[in-house]
């Protein structure tokens, strides 16, 4: 009797260490980055390429047209589309909407790693951010950041929006394609 439990205990210990080697093995990649509104305020002029056969990569200029502060509240909105042919679902995931120097605060005090693959970007503490151009050069999405109990497979839609006295006057979405690690 207690072999059999034993052999019954191994496979359970397997199957358990399958499902979360699954679970925690799945990678994000970028899909489409698109600005839709907002080009006079900051143009992203960003672009999503296949840098190999196995990864995309973000490349770009981000262009700071005008000075930004709080007064600039951003927004984000996810959606999801489980089979990947772009027929997205708004998911319940509520963020709290925030204004430009308290979002690079947070970014800094969580994702300072992250930080640093904006070249020229603003430094820790400036606020309001100043005019600039900011480089981002051949970058992988950072899956890192995405807690892995979020993530399912298909693609993943973020819908980033800026308003300015409650009134839209930036948006942009970036499209991750979420698939097993192989």
């Amino acid at each position: 009797m207690l072999p059999r439990i034993l052999m019954w205990i191994q496979v359970a210990a397997i199957v358990l260490l399958c499902c979360s080697h699954q679970s925690c093995s799945i990678k994000l990649t970028l899909d489409s980055f698109e600005q839709t509104l907002g080009t006079d305020v900051m143009w992203l002029d960003l672009r999503v390429r296949k840098y190999n056969r196995t990864c995309s990569v973000i490349n770009g200029t981000i262009h700071i047209l005008q000075e930004h502060n709080n007064d600039y509240r951003f927004d984000l909105d996810i959606f999801y589309s489980r089979l990947g042919n772009q027929q997205f679902n708004h998911m319940p995931i509520k963020l709290p909407s925030s204004g430009i120097c308290d979002l690079i605060e947070h970014m800094y005090a969580n994702y300072r790693d992250q930080m640093s693959i904006i070249v020229n970007g603003p430094v820790e503490g400036e606020c309001p951010m100043r005019i600039r151009e900011m480089y981002i050069f051949d970058t992988e999405f950072p899956t890192e950041v995405i807690p892995r109990a979020l993530i399912r497979n298909g693609l993943w839609k973020a819908l980033v929006r800026c308003y300015l006295d409650e009134k839209e006057i930036m948006s942009y979405n970036v499209v991750l394609k979420a698939s097993d690690d192989l």
